[in-house]
């Protein structure tokens, strides 16, 4: 079951793929943060750039909606997230959290880590706060919790490692805390 401190994060992430703030998760709010990021990258419509932008949010959208059940054109409420976190992020099969988990470090890292060169630099972090249209003034102080090992970077692994905290984290100083930023009444409520 999940604890109150793991289900504020989880209401915060949902809110955070909310794009068109509707209550609710569909294709069309993936397709949108791809569609962010085409105008953050200066990607004109049409061209390989953009077109590969957008696949990579469609197919976000079709590994989650993969995960939950769901035909490509439904929706997911907010209480299908939270079972669906519930059971499979937080309570379920070992292997299978261990499979979503990489997942999500694999698809933050095809989207964001815009040079190849295998890490995630301050500015390509601050691009995912752009996208994602989090609040922008906690990027740097997130990207700092993520840099474990404090060299300007956020591997892979540093990656993976704040994504499991996240996710599975009960420690309200965890640095995975930040991933997705920072929302000031999770600290203040009980």
């Amino acid at each position: 079951m999940l604890t109150p401190l793991q289900k504020k994060k989880l209401v915060h992430y949902f809110n955070v793929l909310d794009f068109d703030k509707s209550g609710t998760l569909e294709k069309a709010d993936f397709l949108n943060i791809g569609e962010n990021l085409s105008i953050l990258w200066g990607f004109k419509e049409g061209t390989p750039e953009y077109e590969a932008s957008i696949d990579r949010c469609r197919g976000t959208w079709a590994g989650f909606r993969n995960f939950i059940g769901k035909s490509d054109e439904s929706h997911a409420t907010i209480e299908e997230w939270i079972q669906f976190a519930d059971q499979v992020v937080m309570n379920g099969d070992e292997e299978l959290y261990e499979k979503h988990v990489n997942k999500v470090m694999r698809e933050i890292f095809n989207l964001f880590d815009l040079d190849g060169d295998g890490y995630i630099s301050l500015n390509e972090y601050i691009d995912l706060f752009m996208a994602y249209r989090i609040e922008i003034r906690y990027s740097a102080r997130a990207f700092t919790k993520l840099d474990l090992n404090q060299d300007d970077l956020i591997s892979r692994d540093e990656l993976l490692s704040g994504i499991k905290e996240f996710f599975r984290s009960d420690d309200r100083e965890a640095a995975g805390n930040w991933l997705f930023g920072f929302w000031e009444t999770y600290l203040k409520e009980d």
